[in-house]
């Protein structure tokens, strides 16, 4: 069955009172159609390593998706927490790699590895993490990055592994999402890009001896008509240009060098795609993450999530708004899609 998850930055950045993020907890909690929540990772917002277990605490089926950078962290210490948190969580989280795209965030917290290495650096991580996961008996390990030694873990995963869910386009990126990744989270793109960038992961995916599966990202601007969902896509499109200059929304940096920004940049050249899918806010926002969208009535996005689906999308990761937040208006038609993509 297609799932569908979304994003939450539980606790804002200005924020010293936890009861607005205990209400957003709350809010997904209740949802019947939302099956993972995102909890990102930026060195100046508050530590998801904080909000994740206060979030479970709060909830009996909000999952999260704890996004985590190696080298942060030892990874004995990293695999430790996550299992230990996964206990908790009752078996309900994932943890979603994030190697970094933004040299400039990744120095604020005294990482300045380059990023090739960075990728050689996170499959070595992975590596002792899923042995630490998986070994009954104490090992050692001597490799480019890391030394361990007597490493041993009495306490694992619920299901042994922790989904390991991570997203990139250079190639780097996919070497090691082919050797590590559950599932595979693709930037929103037209039909051919879509499919284009699951058959090279699948490929290498295969060449490792794994199957993927694949999320895609999409703000979805869903009306009675089409001229009803343009024109509340077009209020967040002037939203958006109005805060020009300032912080009110997340964009990408310009040292952002990454491969994805790059590819989602190429396609602001036409601003409307396929049937329905629209760059007007990855313009704005400078190719940012989550940006891309698909503007139209109930039947018309649902036919476009059919689509992708039948290239192999397992999950849609989908937001709205000028924030690109979860918002309850979308319950029903994303019911519908549960019953009608299967």
């Amino acid at each position: 069955m297609v799932e569908f998850l979304t994003g939450l930055q539980p606790l804002q950045t200005s924020e010293t009172d936890p009861d607005l993020m205990i209400s957003r907890i709350k809010e997904l909690d209740r949802s019947q159609v939302i099956d993972r929540v995102l909890l990102g990772y930026s060195s100046t917002w508050p530590h998801n390593h904080a909000t994740a277990p206060f979030a479970l605490a709060m909830s009996e089926r909000f999952s999260p998706i704890v996004a985590h950078r190696p080298g942060v962290m030892a990874p004995v210490a990293a695999a430790r927490y996550f299992a230990t948190l996964d206990v908790l969580a009752r078996g309900r989280l994932a943890i979603n790699v994030v190697v970094g795209g933004s040299d400039k965030d990744l120095r604020r917290e005294s990482d300045d590895l380059p990023k090739a290495d960075r990728y050689r650096r996170a499959v070595e991580y992975l590596d002792i993490i899923r042995r630490a996961w998986a070994e009954t008996e104490p090992f050692d390990h001597h490799g480019e990055y890391y030394t361990a030694e007597a490493v041993k873990l009495p306490t694992k995963p619920v299901r042994g592994q922790v989904p390991i869910f991570m997203g990139g386009e250079s190639a780097d990126a996919v070497d090691f999402g082919a050797r590590h990744a559950d599932l595979y989270m693709l930037w929103g793109e037209p039909l051919a890009g879509t499919k284009e960038r699951i058959d090279r992961v699948s490929a290498a995916a295969e060449r490792h001896g794994r199957a993927m599966r694949f999320s895609l990202s999409l703000r979805l601007f869903i009306g009675d008509t089409d001229d009803d969902a343009w024109a509340r896509a077009r209020a967040v499109e002037r939203q958006i240009a109005e805060a020009a200059g300032t912080p009110a929304f997340l964009r990408s940096s310009s040292t952002d060098t990454s491969v994805g920004r790059q590819r989602a940049l190429a396609l602001t050249d036409h601003e409307l795609h396929d049937d329905c899918f629209w760059t007007g806010l990855t313009k704005l926002l400078g190719g940012f993450a989550n940006s891309q969208a698909l503007v139209g009535t109930e039947e018309r996005v649902l036919d476009t999530l059919g689509r992708y689906r039948e290239l192999g999308v397992d999950a849609f990761l989908v937001t709205t708004g000028a924030e690109a937040a979860w918002d309850p208006s979308l319950e029903g038609f994303l019911a519908r899609a549960k019953k009608e993509l299967a």
